[in-house]
């Protein structure tokens, strides 16, 4: 990362009513890299803006390499504030490769508890990691889906068959 403070020109491009303004102030971000603007990108994303705007953050957000990240969108996905863009935020974060493991007890409960949409995103994502978690959050993991199991509905039975599947 080249800078770790806010540029509050940018800050305040982010949310021009002039739609190459705001394009432009996603493109010096994404060149940056600047991670301390995940928080505004996805305020943003949340105000449902232009779409073409809308799609530069997307192309961001699936990009994002820099590990710091992880707790960034993990806030956001588990925060009710951004329950609309939830689904765009996770599919973020199995696209931009990052290392989500640790937080597969939340994907599991997004799993459970959210429209299929939400639900089919947290399940790929899961899909695709690339590492497994410690033996610990394994265990959890385990333990949270052998007890949804028996209540689950079809579509999140084999959902979490296949998680667990994945996780032994």
């Amino acid at each position: 990362m080249k800078t770790q403070n806010l540029n509050e020109k940018i800050k305040q491009a982010l949310f021009s009513a002039d739609v190459e303004v705001v394009k432009q102030a996603i493109e010096k971000i994404s060149i940056d890299g600047n991670p301390l603007y995940l928080p505004l990108l996805f305020d943003l994303l949340n105000t449902m803006p232009e779409h073409e705007v809308e799609l530069e953050i997307i192309k961001l957000l699936g990009s994002v390499k820099d590990k710091e990240s992880v707790n960034s969108f993990m806030r956001a996905i588990e925060n009710e504030k951004y329950k609309t863009i939830r689904k765009t935020l996770i599919s973020a974060c199995w696209q931009n490769g990052l290392d989500f493991s640790n937080f597969v007890p939340v994907f599991i409960d997004l799993v459970i508890n959210n429209e299929w949409e939400v639900a089919f995103e947290a399940f790929t994502l899961i899909d695709n990691l690339e590492y497994l978690p410690n033996e610990d959050i394994l265990n959890v993991s385990k333990q949270k889906i052998e007890d949804e199991l028996p209540l689950a509905t079809d579509q999140v039975k084999y959902f979490l068959t296949e998680i667990l599947t994945k996780l032994n």
